[in-house]
């Protein structure tokens, strides 16, 4: 398959993206970075940005710090240089986020939001061998795709609703890419958007090394006041 008649598909796809804009699956995912901690400044790597609908609600937090989006469609990242045009920390590129080299280092965050189920299965070896080459041990990998029971329930029903690739990402050979790349997943949550159990959204990092480090000894001193502290749930009383 061409990367022609990939790019292509998407930059026929660019109206849909823009009458959909930032939907609730969008904001819940800005939320979610929210509480990994997104900040003013951190620097975020988006990769496949679309038209910049998720990159618009990045950048109401990120406003001191970076955000560097790609797309492989040309006309939809032309729409969201339009789009984006007052935002100076913005910088916006024509690439594919499979061998993307960014133009910056040290990302806080690298997203892939729903965009691995339209990445060929056979090159996502390639693709987490370039996030393990491009994340530091800081960075956190942001990743959200369909539920991929969701997606065969949808070939079968709905065939005429997915997009030119769309896939079932399973959880085993996924992490057997993590692993062969020393990446590591460190969060995991099947949730629900207009289906239940529709997505699934992860957290990947670097593996570290294990240290041994008491949370006793990092606790302030209200922390380990309020750990001795008893309560009472049905008649047992618990410390």
């Amino acid at each position: 398959m061409k990367q022609e008649e990939i790019s292509g598909f998407y930059d026929e796809y660019v109206q849909r993206q823009l009458k959909i804009g930032a939907n609730e699956r969008l904001i819940s995912l800005y939320k979610r970075l929210l509480s990994l901690g997104l900040k003013e400044n951190s620097k975020v790597l988006e990769l496949g940005c679309g038209v910049g609908i998720f990159t618009k609600l990045l950048v109401k937090k990120v406003s001191k710090g970076i955000v560097e989006a790609v797309d492989l469609s040309g006309k939809s990242v032309a729409v969201a240089k339009q789009e984006l045009k007052k935002k100076k920390n913005v910088h916006l590129d024509v690439a594919d986020v499979v061998k993307y080299q960014p133009k910056n280092s040290a990302f806080d965050f690298i997203t892939l939001m729903d965009v691995i189920e339209h990445i060929p299965l056979e090159q996502h070896g390639e693709l987490f061998g370039n996030l393990a080459h491009i994340c530091t041990e800081q960075t956190r990998i942001a990743i959200n795709i369909p539920n991929p029971q969701y997606i065969s329930y949808t070939r079968v029903h709905h065939p005429e609703t997915l997009q030119f690739i769309d896939q079932e990402v399973e959880l085993f050979p996924l992490m057997q890419h993590l692993e062969k790349h020393n990446l590591e997943l460190v969060f995991f949550e099947k949730y629900s958007i207009w289906e239940e159990e529709d997505y699934h959204f992860m957290v990947l990092r670097k593996k570290r090394k294990f240290e041994l480090k008491h949370r006793a000894d990092q606790r302030n001193i209200p922390e380990k006041i309020a750990k001795k502290v008893s309560v009472k749930i049905d008649g047992i009383k618990y410390w």
